[in-house]
């Protein structure tokens, strides 16, 4: 007996076929569309030195974001947590700097040179890595403190890596900020009756400072807990440490090597020794200039002390910039950090709608 033949229309075959096609179409975006989270942690030569670099993002297709930490010696890439919610927005590059964090750890008592120069060059090359790493044409550029140094001097030097810069903690002048700090910090203390800490400063006296001894006591009045922190700031700095406490997830690449707590503590004592001075003179208007060929924000503390906010505001009135925007953040101090979720919401509010194409990848294949 004959088998039966099936026959089937060309109409039908056709229909058939772009059926077919639609729904491998359909999974084909779904996969392009899926999140490309990123999550890595290394040692990458950074000028002949190895240095520790952590990147890590919920979808790799985001803008990226160099954060830079402060100091010298401050390394924050171990804090990942505080970056959590970041890393749905954007790509988060850090950097661990000579002297402080995992880099410190592996040329533990070896530094090499410690000058304005030598981390301005670093700082560049990790901006160069990070845009062929990741496939980008620009960055979002954020500094925080010290890091505001090295973000200005980047974006003046290499526009053509820096979709925006984000100044936190922004250091404007060493001089007029060391000594408006002074007097602030000075004046507080007097008027909350804090002979102690009034004895301290008129000891130390006013900046300059020709000794590290006398640096150090207006650092700690002008940072919690040596300044008072607001309600909310000590509300913000509990919460953050409570989120820092925290185990780190599973497997965390962001957790490079550590030296034991002593040595960790005289690496910083070591590189902040060896800056203050230099760092103390440098004033932005004189080394970087006021015109800049991006977008510029300045996201500062009402109560910063350290670098001063008055000093701030006249700087980003006077800016030159395709954009330019200060936003004064209450009750907040001078590490703006612990109001992470704050830095956040202006970040997507003003930052990102400008740079979702300039700062995000090329493409999706992973650079090396």
């Amino acid at each position: 007996m004959e088998k039966p033949v099936t026959t089937i229309s060309r109409r039908a075959f056709a229909e058939g076929a772009l059926a077919m096609l639609a729904s491998t179409g359909s999974k084909a975006m779904a996969a392009t569309n899926a999140a490309q989270p990123i999550d890595e942690g290394s040692f990458v030569a950074i000028n002949g030195v190895q240095q520790w670099i952590t990147v890590r993002g919920a979808d790799r297709r985001n803008p990226v974001l160099l954060w830079i930490h402060g100091g010298p010696g401050i390394a924050m890439s171990g804090q990942a947590a505080l970056f959590f919610d970041w890393e749905r927005h954007f790509t988060i590059v850090q950097w661990d700097q000579p002297g402080g964090g995992a880099t410190a750890a592996k040329s533990l008592g070896n530094p090499g040179e410690l000058s304005i120069e030598r981390y301005v060059r670093d700082t560049i090359a990790v901006a160069e890595w990070s845009c062929r790493r990741l496939g980008a044409r620009k960055l979002v550029v954020m500094g925080i403190s010290w890091g505001t140094l090295l973000g200005l001097e980047l974006a003046h030097r290499r526009p053509d890596l820096v979709a925006a810069y984000v100044g936190t903690g922004q250091i404007v002048s060493g001089p007029k900020g060391a000594r408006l700090g002074y007097e602030m910090a000075l004046a507080d203390a007097r008027d909350r009756g804090d002979h102690a800490a009034v004895a301290e400063l008129e000891k130390a006296g006013p900046p300059p400072y020709a000794t590290f001894e006398g640096f150090i006591t207006r650092q700690k009045y002008v940072n919690p807990p040596g300044q008072k922190p607001s309600a909310e700031e000590a509300e913000a700095i509990e919460a953050a440490g409570k989120l820092l406490a925290q185990p780190p997830p599973p497997g965390a690449r962001y957790l490079g090597p550590k030296a034991p707590t002593a040595e960790a503590v005289q690496a910083f004592l070591t590189t902040q020794r060896a800056m203050f001075a230099e760092t103390a003179a440098w004033d932005a208007e004189t080394r970087v200039g006021l015109r800049f060929d991006m977008p510029m924000f300045f996201f500062q503390g009402a109560d910063d002390r350290n670098t001063p906010t008055p000093l701030v505001r006249d700087f980003a009135a006077r800016v030159r910039a395709p954009v330019t925007k200060l936003v004064v953040i209450p009750h907040a101090g001078h590490a703006t950090v612990v109001f992470h979720d704050v830095l956040l919401e202006l970040l997507d509010a003003n930052v990102r709608p400008l740079v979702v194409h300039a700062a995000a990848p090329l493409d999706r294949a992973t650079r090396t």
